[in-house]
């Protein structure tokens, strides 16, 4: 067991990089907070050295140009993780409904990102697309939050369209 010099819990050796330089083998930070400290590091950097902001932006541009496909390919693929979707789906609801002000005080946003990954989670189980829907439409004065939303197969989401009267029956979905 090796001690993390900046959070100070013992850790297995596995939890830190390597490191030649030192007798233990293994870097002074876990992986973890080595990764906090890079972030930190990076951000500090970046908010205090403008041409450093440059740099990068100059760097970020001329990769961008030079692996374009290759990148595009690589997002493209990342964008299809259930997560990524979720997160997706859940961020242009939640600006659509800021919009409207239908952003409650109390906010959800983990409840929010369930639903919409229960959603992408049963569409791949069961093979039917699945939708969050608003119970209440928020055109209609409803909130974008988990106790205004439910499940509904994409068909019937589309024929409810910003209903809040929509009998759901069985001649809505198509055979």
């Amino acid at each position: 067991m090796i001690e993390c010099g900046h959070c100070k819990t013992e850790k297995d050796p596995s939890e830190f990089h390597k490191s030649s330089a030192r007798k233990t083998g293994r870097q002074f930070h876990c992986k973890v907070c080595q990764a906090e400290i890079n972030l930190r590091r990076y951000h500090n950097k970046l908010s205090s050295d403008n041409s450093y902001k440059e740099k990068k932006a100059s760097y970020d541009k001329k990769r961008r140009s030079e692996k374009s496909e290759e990148l595009r390919a690589y997002d493209k693929e990342r964008s299809k993780l259930p997560h990524r979707r979720a997160a997706h789906n859940e961020g242009t609801r939640k600006r659509r409904a800021l919009l409207k002000g239908a952003i409650p005080e109390n906010y959800d946003r983990e409840g929010v990102l369930a639903m919409y990954a229960l959603a992408q989670k049963f569409s791949e189980l069961t093979g039917v697309e699945m939708h969050v829907d608003h119970i209440k439409p928020i055109s209609k004065g409803g909130e974008h939050n988990v106790d205004n939303l439910q499940l509904l197969a994409s068909q019937l989401n589309i024929a409810k369209g910003d209903r809040e009267d929509f009998q759901l029956s069985w001649e809505a979905y198509p055979k």
